[in-house]
């Protein structure tokens, strides 16, 4: 199965994510910047077959499938030499997706242009 609302690259968002971060009462203000501090900094790249990611100059390739979908979402296996199988639900709005990072929600929006050092 394939979904190419995945196809090509997307970047996090970090103020989006950061709003969502901000809108939590259930974490200290002061995690609450860290936290701010470690998105934007991730770019994905979707093939057919394989997610390539870029984040804070370190690249991994990592073989994913797609599992199931609907017309809002799309629900992944990613498979990871370290960390072994994980399922991603991916939830489209747009020009945009979000991902659950435990209590909050990461958002990534889609790149208009391919970055040279992801092909």
């Amino acid at each position: 199965m394939r979904d190419s609302r995945l196809m090509g690259i997307w970047k996090s968002d970090a103020k989006r994510t950061a709003r969502e971060i901000a809108a939590r009462r259930d974490i200290p203000a002061s995690k609450k910047r860290k936290l701010r501090s470690l998105f934007g900094k991730l770019e994905l790249r979707y093939t057919r077959t394989h997610c390539h990611s870029l984040y804070d100059g370190n690249r991994t390739i990592n073989r994913y499938i797609v599992v199931a979908r609907d017309s809002s979402s799309v629900a992944i296996v990613s498979f990871n030499s370290i960390s072994g199988p994980q399922i991603f639900h991916i939830h489209f709005e747009g020009k945009h997706y979000w991902i659950c990072l435990g209590k909050i929600r990461e958002h990534f929006k889609r790149k208009k242009r391919k970055a040279a050092y992801l092909r």
